[in-house]
This record gives C-alpha cells, sequence and structure tokens, in this order.
C-alpha cells in the first residue's frame, strides 16, 4: 500500500511560501483505504501497518469507514472511471489529542487525499476539493490562503476561521505542503504528557 508522506512543519529555515489550499488538520489517527473495481475495498491500514475486522483497536474505524466513506468515494472513483485508489482519512472524536480516542467518544472518519495511481502520488489539492469536498465527509476545507509567517503566526494564536484544534495543513498545486499548529493544542499536549514525549508529539 502507497504509505503516506511526512509533512513538514512551517518554521526554520526551510520555511517556504506558496499559494495554498488550506484544510483544518484533526487530531486522530491516520488510515488509509485501498479499493480496485474488481476487488473493492479490500486493504485496510494504518502509516505503518494494515488491519482487518478482528483487529481490536481498529475494527470500530472499519465499521465507520463502510458507513461514512466506502460508498460515496467508490461512487467517485468509478465516475472517474479509475480503476484503483488509496483514500487516507483521519480518525478522530471530540475529545481526541495526540491521536488518542476516547472509548466513551463519538468518532469520525474525514478524507483528506487519495492516490489513484502510486507513480503520480498524491491527487492534487485543486482535484481534491473538486471532487471530493462536496460528496464526501472530508476534513475542513478552509479555501486558499497565501501561505506565509504571518498566516502560521495567525494559526498559532488561533485567529484562523475553522482551524481544528490542532491547527491546518496547507497543499501547493506544485507539491508544497506544510502544517502549521495552534498555541493552544501545544500548550495542552505540554501540560498532558513528560517533556521529551510531548516534544515528540509536537514535532510529528
Amino acid at each position: 500500500m502507497f504509505e503516506y508522506p511526512s509533512i513538514p512543519g512551517a518554521s526554520g529555515q526551510s520555511f517556504q511560501e506558496f499559494d495554498a489550499y488550506v484544510f483544518a488538520k484533526p487530531d486522530g489517527r491516520n488510515t488509509r483505504w485501498e479499493w480496485s473495481r474488481k476487488r473493492g475495498w479490500h486493504k485496510f491500514g494504518t502509516r505503518t501497518r494494515r488491519f482487518d475486522e478482528t483487529d481490536p483497536e481498529y475494527a470500530p474505524a472499519i465499521t465507520l469507514f463502510h458507513a461514512s466513506l466506502a460508498d460515496p468515494v467508490e461512487r467517485i472513483a468509478k465516475k472517474q472511471r479509475w480503476d484503483r485508489l488509496v483514500a487516507f482519512a483521519e480518525w478522530w472524536g471530540d475529545q481526541s489529542l495526540a491521536g488518542f480516542l476516547s472509548p466513551d467518544d463519538t468518532t469520525y472518519l474525514s478524507l483528506f487525499d487519495v492516490v489513484v495511481a502510486e507513480d503520480q502520488g498524491l491527487l492534487g489539492p485543486r482535484d481534491f476539493v473538486k471532487l471530493f469536498v462536496d460528496e464526501v465527509p472530508t476534513v475542513g476545507y478552509l479555501g486558499r490562503h497565501h501561505w506565509t509567517r504571518g498566516f502560521v503566526e495567525r494559526v498559532w494564536r488561533g485567529e484562523v476561521e475553522g482551524a481544528s484544534f490542532e491547527g491546518v495543513v496547507g497543499k501547493g498545486v506544485r507539491g508544497e505542503k506544510a502544517k502549521a499548529k495552534t498555541r493552544a493544542w501545544v500548550e495542552a499536549i505540554r501540560a498532558r504528557y513528560a517533556p521529551d514525549e510531548a516534544e515528540a508529539i509536537i514535532d510529528s
């Protein structure tokens, strides 16, 4: 299965300005779902491993996927005459923090990226918005913004409307990607976890 690439943080000397399609970043778990025209939905996984209906941790995500994402994503794939795709969705809840899902929480699956052909990489943000945002439960789309240090600072201060508690991800049409966190989320992580673990979560 296609492994989702890491997204760099918006800081340091590698900072890049670009015209960004900006999406909310729910604080949950990265899941992947593979479909083919011949086999239907047949492979499920996290960023690092596969799971199935016998998995005590991820079996609820499979039930949720078939209830919310499977049919509408498949309809779009067939309409586009794709032979296969890998759908990436964040599994998150109203109370989730650092990917921890509370057992008594209501959880959701929100589509955030799609691969149609592995040699072409992720579907561009323009096409993702056009094909999926109004048809499928996706992460919140905040529109197009110029990704500058000033914009990232606004995210940090919680001033960008529609941003999640964790922050946002920006994606450019030439493959640019960056994420920006909110101060409130960073402070919540540092309050809950030991210093070394907190910094590792913040940097992930």
